[in-house]
């Protein structure tokens, strides 16, 4: 009787695995290489990582600056998923690396910071030095669009382009008027320089051109496209949990703070700054595809080279 009792609960529990019931647990040999920047994109698979939410999966996360070296890794089947903005993984995908989007995950991040609180519009920023990274790149794109839009010739404005950490350098200088830059340099910026005041919100000059939404895809998460067609069901578990480590950020904002502070090496008071003002979702696929379309064919008008001269086909998407 015990034998058949035994018996039957070992057939039950397997019926439950096969039919899904049952929360996968992989081998421990299950290798899952991430590669993204110092940011706060990559905080949900390190939360995921020492939580032990992927059990089974040995979660090897590798934090770099150098965003075409992790493309590169990628390339070689050296890495299976990488956090990268999202026009990195698009152009890498339309000139035939083997990458697909399984999320953008950050919506907000950008601001223009001054001194001079009269400085409210961009036509205000005529005349002055304005400090934007990397000249033809994503945020030069914003900037140029957000101007042209209000009528303004961006010829107007001096341009300097120079890295995040460098503006920050200058404009503590006073060698610039205002800076265009990302979260967390503008709280580190606004927490050294009592002077210093977010002048613009880059979401909020979009929404004047977005039906009033304010949502810009800025990074994302990629899969290696075999890595996700050899094992589907991994894929789509590092996603889920991925979109779980959002939620668990944005629920316990005090606890995302220590664990930013910790990985990113800055002080706790500016990184809860820099949260209050980074927007975190994972969108379902419909809106995402919807934001991602609009943003990349704006992106292609304005330097094709930005996304390797097209648009990418459905094949992009996840």
């Amino acid at each position: 009787m015990r034998r058949l009792i035994k018996c039957a609960v070992v057939f039950l529990a397997v019926v439950l695995s096969v039919g899904g019931l049952m929360p996968a647990v992989y081998s421990a040999q299950e290798q899952v290489r991430v590669f993204g920047p110092p940011g706060f994109s990559v905080l949900p698979l390190i939360w995921a990582q020492e939580t032990g939410a992927l059990p089974g999966v040995d979660l090897k996360i590798e934090l770099s600056p150098d965003h075409q070296r992790s493309l590169n890794l990628l390339a070689t089947d050296q890495a299976d998923f990488l956090i990268t903005g999202l026009n990195v993984g698009a152009k890498a995908y339309t000139r035939g690396i083997g990458i697909q989007l399984v999320n953008v995950n950050t919506w907000a991040i950008d601001y223009v910071v001054a001194r001079d609180p009269q400085i409210k519009s961009w036509a205000d920023l005529i005349g002055k030095r304005v400090s934007l990274p990397l000249q033809g790149g994503p945020l030069d794109f914003l900037v140029q669009y957000l101007v042209s839009r209000e009528g303004i010739d961006p010829g107007k404005i001096e341009f300097v382009y120079t890295s995040a950490p460098q503006s920050v350098q200058f404009f503590a200088l006073r060698q610039i008027d205002a800076v265009v830059i990302p979260e967390p340099q503008v709280s580190q910026i606004l927490q050294s320089d009592p002077e210093a005041t977010i002048v613009l919100d880059i979401q909020k000059e979009w929404a004047k051109w977005h039906r009033g939404d304010p949502d810009v895809p800025y990074v994302a998460l990629f899969v290696r496209k075999a890595f996700a067609e050899a094992d589907p069901k991994l894929a789509e578990s590092v996603a889920r949990v991925y979109a779980k480590g959002v939620d668990w950020m944005n629920a316990n904002p005090q606890e995302a703070a220590e664990l930013a502070a910790r990985v990113l090496g800055l002080p706790e008071p500016v990184i809860k700054q820099a949260l209050g003002r980074t927007k975190m979702r994972v969108y379902d696929r419909a809106r995402t595809k919807a934001l991602t379309d609009e943003h990349l064919e704006e992106m292609l008008e304005f330097n094709a080279e930005l996304v390797g001269g097209r648009v990418p086909d459905g094949g992009f998407y996840r």
